[in-house]
């Protein structure tokens, strides 16, 4: 089986080829309640993400299912909390 590595909040995630972030978040056991992912969009071809927040893109919840996601894509996963 084929195997891509996305690295999510700067740690490396190993993953079947063609997944998803749906897979993903399955696969890392996150709720999906209350998150919001952003992705940068470069590829094998392209230099590593710069840093600069415009980089990122964020991916609506309904399109999470039809997100597939490429080798060494930089992923960001925030939550929500609450508090004062």
């Amino acid at each position: 089986m084929e195997t891509i590595t996305v690295n999510v909040n700067d740690k490396a995630v190993s993953m079947a080829a063609q997944s998803t972030i749906k897979d993903l978040i399955r696969q890392m056991n996150i709720s999906q309640k209350g998150i919001a992912i952003a992705v940068n969009s470069f590829s094998d071809s392209t230099p590593p993400f710069t840093g600069r927040e415009t980089d990122r893109e964020i991916i609506p919840q309904n399109q999470w299912s039809d997100y597939t996601l490429t080798n060494r894509q930089d992923i960001l996963i925030i939550q929500a909390t609450q508090g004062g």
